[in-house]
């Protein structure tokens, strides 16, 4: 990886009126400010998110943070979010921080979309 190169990629879909926004990579104090800041502008303008943390490779303290945050402003402007994580070590690592109480976590993607369907 050069330096130019940034840890993380995030991408923004639309599937049957749900935003999807996958997050590649690194999840982390060094990319959770960029990273919230396209979660809260995707919940103001959908109701429905889900974050696919599918290709997540490291989620980092800031990226829990990030999770929340993204939480709060989607209930603000009356919608919601859950969150793909198939990957045992991202998984372990929200279980930890007890978000899991909080934000909707799934670990297959039919689950979260369910979710956000109901």
């Amino acid at each position: 990886m050069t330096t130019n190169e940034s840890p993380l990629k995030i991408s923004e879909s639309e599937s049957e009126g749900i935003c999807i926004i996958s997050i590649d990579g690194h999840l982390d104090s060094l990319t959770a400010e960029r990273a919230q800041s396209v979660f809260t502008n995707a919940a103001e303008k959908h109701s429905r998110i889900l974050l696919d943390c599918s290709r997540t490779t490291v989620l980092g303290s800031s990226g829990l943070r990030a999770l929340v945050m993204t939480h709060r402003s989607a209930v603000e402007n009356g919608g919601r979010i859950a969150v793909y994580v198939p990957r045992p070590e991202i998984l372990e690592t929200i279980h930890i921080s007890g978000i899991q109480k909080l934000v909707s976590i799934h670990t297959t993607m039919a689950d979260a979309l369910a979710a956000l369907k109901a």
